[in-house]
């Protein structure tokens, strides 16, 4: 499926027609992140991580952390300033 159209409702609701939606998999109340892109907007799915990726991250974050010498003193205080500037 290359493309279909659709059309801006009244309420600035978009509907995603069913073969994409079957194509992969998206149903009702799932989360996505609007993009802007010049004249394009991009629609990009929000899913929380498997349990097998979050602990790739964690493993990634820590290696980095290691390699760059930084410890859980640098990272309590890179929160600190970072809520400091909400």
């Amino acid at each position: 499926m290359e493309f279909e159209v659709t059309k801006l409702g009244e309420r600035g609701q978009v509907v995603i027609p069913q073969g994409f939606r079957k194509h992969m998999g998206l149903n009702a109340g799932e989360k996505f992140i609007v993009l802007e892109r010049g004249d394009m907007l991009i629609l990009k799915r929000l899913k929380a991580p498997t349990l097998e990726e979050f602990d790739a991250m964690v493993k990634k974050g820590h290696e980095h952390a290691k390699k760059n010498g930084l410890t859980e003193k640098d990272l309590q205080e890179a929160v600190t300033k970072a809520r400091s500037k909400r």
